[in-house]
């Protein structure tokens, strides 16, 4: 189990994931290690993957090559796709066939702007846009969907969010992730980001682990805010007046007792 989330943003791309690598024998796990799954690639691409490590580092090789290949005067996608026909191409040639298990995560620049591709299904690319600007991959999508869309909600009601916006959401759903599955997903969380820098070139990196711990921290700030805010809807006199409400319980009965009291009393 694994997952991989990113986010199209009005400055940038932000891509994470967790670090949970499932090693299997005939589609059954038998053991799980930590490893790498967010990577920077030329060209200031960002790249990260859910599913099987070995195809996934096939198409990571190749979307590290086609890059220099690829014609701006295209549309954005023809690149993903040049990368999806080359990869199954090469699947197949190798024995694959149908059993390809990979969704991966591209952001890449293409004619002087910033986009961010969702290999889904059998690796087929999907451009995400100013109207589907986030996405989770793998097994720990069933999770992580419904608490981007509440984060998404909050966060996000006026569009796609700033680079530093979305670094804060990815990091947290991935944290939801890690704390509801019950094995699967682990940290720690790796972020990678490309963003625009002076409004006229873009830089990629990975964040250092103290920079995804700082999210955390603010993660705990979050959340210590709503409890605060719950607290102060609850007036302080409801407890004491809960427990005036409930009778006392009789004295010297025990239940067979009070339950034939409480049948003769009617």
């Amino acid at each position: 189990m694994t997952v991989a989330i990113g986010f199209l943003c009005h400055d940038g791309v932000v891509i994470g994931a967790d670090s949970m690598l499932t090693s299997t024998i005939g589609g059954m796990a038998v053991g799980h290690h930590k490893g790498q799954k967010v990577h920077l690639l030329s060209g200031e691409q960002v790249f990260a993957f859910a599913g099987d490590q070995g195809q996934a580092s096939r198409l990571q090789f190749l979307a590290d090559g086609f890059y220099q290949r690829s014609d701006p005067a295209t549309h954005a996608i023809h690149f993903p796709l040049s990368l999806t026909k080359a990869v199954i191409e090469q699947f197949h040639q190798t024995g694959i066939g149908n059993q390809i298990n990979l969704n991966a995560l591209l952001g890449f620049v293409h004619g002087g702007y910033h986009h961010l591709c969702a290999f889904e299904g059998v690796v087929q690319p999907r451009l995400l846009d100013s109207a589907h600007f986030y996405v989770a991959l793998g097994n720990g999508k069933l999770s992580a969907d419904p608490f981007l869309r509440f984060l998404v909600d909050i966060f996000c009601a006026n569009g796609p969010p700033s680079v530093a916006e979305a670094i804060f959401l990815t990091a947290w759903a991935i944290k939801h992730v890690c704390n509801v599955n019950p094995g699967g997903v682990a940290p720690p969380t790796r972020i990678a980001v490309m963003e625009l820098k002076n409004g006229n070139f873009y830089c990629s990196r990975t964040l250092s682990a103290n920079e995804v711990d700082d999210q955390g921290e603010r993660i705990e700030s979050a959340i210590k805010a709503l409890t605060e805010w719950r607290a102060s809807l609850i007036p302080s006199n409801v407890d004491a007046a809960m427990d005036a409400a409930i009778p006392p319980a009789p004295m010297g009965l025990d239940s067979d007792q009070y339950m034939s009291q409480s049948k003769s009393d009617q």
